[in-house]
């Protein structure tokens, strides 16, 4: 496995992904996703997360009501990953590690 968005899409539960970077916010949501235009919300998370000083790990998982949301830190870079409860979380972190670690190779 390379790691890679394709890689993630396929992972039985994962509704989209989200990349910030600086005040750039790309999102692949299915239309409908409650999340799909959310991007003053995520534009928060980033800004709450993206000090890394007050940041709690590279790696953080947030529960939101019926969605897991696991945002993946690697410098001014964030990919958050919308899935659902019942998802291989340790298949989405190793992915979304990888992802990471190759977006902040680019």
């Amino acid at each position: 496995m390379k790691g890679t968005i394709k890689d993630l899409l396929q992972i039985p539960g994962v509704h989209g992904y989200i990349i910030v970077q600086g005040k750039s916010v790309q999102i692949k949501l299915p239309a409908k996703h409650k999340f799909a235009e959310a991007k003053e919300r995520v534009m928060l998370i980033y800004n709450a997360l993206s000090d890394p000083v007050k940041r709690p790990g590279n790696t953080v998982e947030i529960l939101l009501d019926d969605v897991l949301l696991t945002a993946f830190l690697a410098g001014n870079t964030m990919l958050m990953v919308l899935s659902g409860l019942r998802v291989n979380q340790a298949l989405l972190r190793m992915t979304g590690r990888l992802i990471i670690a190759n977006m902040g190779k680019e």
